[in-house]
């Protein structure tokens, strides 16, 4: 049995983690938030100051990855994901092209949008914003009103 670790705070990890659980058909992941983790004494082994950096796949034996490391094991224990497991883990190119991706779509972790909860996005958030500016700026000059 293996738990994944995510930020359930954060939009694009609560999402990763429901995409995970949708292809677990097997049922063979516990999910748990980084902070139920940590109070489990699941990510002892991780500095605290990089447990909120990624996700975390935990093993039963105590084993943990992190990120894109977690990629090839968190594969192995889905239906299917074998083949991508053994060639991430095994071409380092495999590897490196899975980490870019794993590194591009971690910099919207990064990048703040955790502070949204999981319905809301950057994007929504900047249409707010603009529906606010034009509401406070009225009408435009010159317009029949």
């Amino acid at each position: 049995m293996f738990v994944l670790a995510y930020d359930s705070d954060c939009g694009p990890c609560t999402r990763f983690r429901r995409a995970v659980e949708f292809l677990d058909s097997r049922k063979a992941l516990t999910y748990l938030g980084l902070d139920q983790a940590e109070a489990a004494g699941l990510l002892n082994h991780i500095p605290q100051n990089r447990r909120h950096r990624s996700f975390h796949l935990v093993a039963s034996d105590g084993r943990v990855w992190s990120g894109a490391e977690a990629l090839a094991p968190l594969a192995s224990q889905l239906p299917g994901g074998r083949p991508f497991s053994f060639i991430v883990g095994t071409d380092p190119l495999a590897y490196r092209c899975a980490a870019f991706v794993y590194s591009t779509f971690s910099r919207l972790h990064d990048g703040g949008s955790c502070a949204y909860a999981s319905g809301k996005t950057a994007l929504t958030d900047a249409i707010d914003l603009d529906i606010k500016v034009e509401a406070t700026k009225g009408p435009a000059s010159g317009s029949p009103i």
